[in-house]
């Protein structure tokens, strides 16, 4: 007991991030993730299920949303890099972005009417309005999220602490939605008005959660001392060209959206493939148990691994995964089962390791800004809001797959039959081609990303050299600061 309570003292009062801090970004985090995961995961079903659009209709929506989103994640990064007031403007950014955030989610999942041309521009603002709350919100946790772990030792307790939450925050809607539709027994009117059920639900626990941060969490902008006349350049943008870490993570992102492909394929494979819609909860309460257990292990076996050994063989394990499910095929119930729930393993501890990387990648380029041009320079926003954008482009890429691959197999989508939105039985071809879906972008989407993480040498002896460099460095800006000051 009383090394328990050791233990909480010593989280209650570590000196670079505080209890309720700690608390407050993960509550913030939880929140974000579920609206997250119940648009990214259930929009595209419903919107072809319940509301009639056909694949250019998505695609062209979601083209242009990401084109908007891909502009405004650099201005953010960028007002939050040039605020360098100790107030700072994060929290702000924060609370004006988290009640549009959930409003548009609420309202994604309503079918204003039995025309399709009203159902497109109704979906089009929902989520053009979701997507840019989502970027305003995401890039300001995350830049406060670095901003707090100035130590880099002390990020693997932290981002794996905030993965639990992650974890959870996309597991709730993930798990609860099945069950609840299955429910419906086969009623499509039901069916539709269950999912608005849900996502009103998780909507309103979403908003409270992501404003429990802004109450919370405490601004450190770092204050840097004026910049000599000579040294005055341009070199936010060239920093992120000389990021390595960073720019190999991002390639690795935009790969990955193939296997984003697989993850949207699998609500379709679930209802109409397998016809066991529930069985999405089961498998994926499987494989988040497993997933909680590798992500709980980040801690210890990053005393031993660095977090890109975890990232690889994360993708190398998932990829090896999918290719037993091509092989085997669907014909075995449980083998789906186990061969899914396999492949989910490592996802919240690549997660956690990932937001690890991307926040070292902020130590490499003060390190490599100071080796180029003299001056240490970090730049928290622009990091995030460059991987933001990366995450964007990924999003529209993976949107063109996932609408090219469903009208390949040619899926039809609900049409309204006088008046009223009425549900298309698919072919046994259609119903094949959404394993193929499934099991392909799965296998692809993970064994090359995991070829391109080797090629990131911040890592291992090289890595604590830098670091080394970096605190020399640190102290002599410290010193400057302090002169300035005086």
């Amino acid at each position: 007991m009383g090394k328990l309570k050791d233990k909480y003292q010593e989280l209650k009062n570590n000196p670079d991030v505080a209890l309720k801090e700690q608390v407050g970004y993960v509550s913030g985090v939880f929140g974000n993730c579920m609206g997250q995961d119940s648009v990214s995961t259930y929009t595209d079903q419903f919107m072809r299920d319940y509301m009639g659009l056909q694949s250019h209709h998505l695609l062209t929506m979601k083209s242009v949303t990401t084109g908007v989103n891909i502009f405004i994640a650099p201005i953010v990064g960028a007002l939050l890099d040039n605020n360098h007031s100790t107030k700072g403007n994060a929290r702000r950014f924060m609370m004006a972005s988290a009640i549009p955030f959930t409003l548009s989610s609420i309202l994604l999942f309503v079918v204003p009417s039995s025309s399709i041309t009203f159902n497109v521009i109704w979906s089009f603002l929902l989520y053009l309005l979701f997507n840019i709350a989502d970027t305003f919100f995401d890039v300001a946790l995350s830049t406060l999220s670095v901003r707090m772990t100035p130590n880099a030792k002390s990020r693997k307790n932290f981002y794996t602490i905030a993965q639990l939450a992650s974890t959870l925050g996309s597991m709730l809607p993930g798990g609860m939605v099945p069950i609840i539709i299955e429910l419906q027994g086969n009623n499509y009117a039901k069916e539709k008005w269950a999912f608005f059920t849900v996502a009103l639900f998780f909507g309103i626990l979403g908003m409270f959660s992501m404003l429990v941060p802004c109450f919370t969490l405490k601004e450190r902008n770092m204050v840097l001392p004026p910049k000599e006349k000579e040294k005055k350049v341009k070199i936010d943008y060239k920093l992120i060209l000389l990021n390595r870490p960073l720019l190999l993570l991002c390639l690795s992102q935009v790969i990955e959206s193939v296997r984003q492909v697989c993850y949207s394929s699998l609500p379709f494979f679930y209802k109409h493939t397998l016809n066991r819609y529930g069985m999405k909860t089961y498998v994926e309460m499987g494989s988040s148990a497993l997933s909680y257990g590798g992500l709980l292990s980040v801690p210890f076996v990053g005393k031993k691994r660095s977090s890109r050994d975890i990232v690889v063989w994360g993708y190398l394990h998932t990829g090896i995964c999918y290719l037993l499910l091509l092989i085997f095929g669907y014909k075995h119930l449980w083998l789906v089962g186990i061969l899914i729930a396999l492949g989910g393993m490592p996802n919240a501890a690549m997660s956690a390791a990932r937001r690890i990387l991307l926040a070292d990648s902020t130590d490499y380029m003060e390190w490599k800004s100071y080796q180029k041009y003299g001056v240490a320079q970090r730049n928290e926003g622009m990091v995030f809001a460059f991987s933001t954008m990366v995450s964007r482009i990924s999003a529209l890429w993976k949107e063109l797959l996932v609408n090219t691959g469903f009208a390949l197999i040619g899926y039809q989508s609900a049409v309204s039959i006088n008046g009223v939105m009425t549900e298309v039985v698919q072919t046994p071809q259609t119903l094949h081609g959404i394993f193929l879906l499934v099991a392909i972008p799965g296998i692809i989407g993970n064994l090359l990303p995991g070829i391109i993480m080797l090629f990131d040498n911040f890592t291992g002896k090289r890595k604590e050299k830098i670091m080394a460099e970096l605190e020399e460095i640190r102290s002599e800006t410290k010193a400057k600061i302090e002169a300035f000051e005086q």
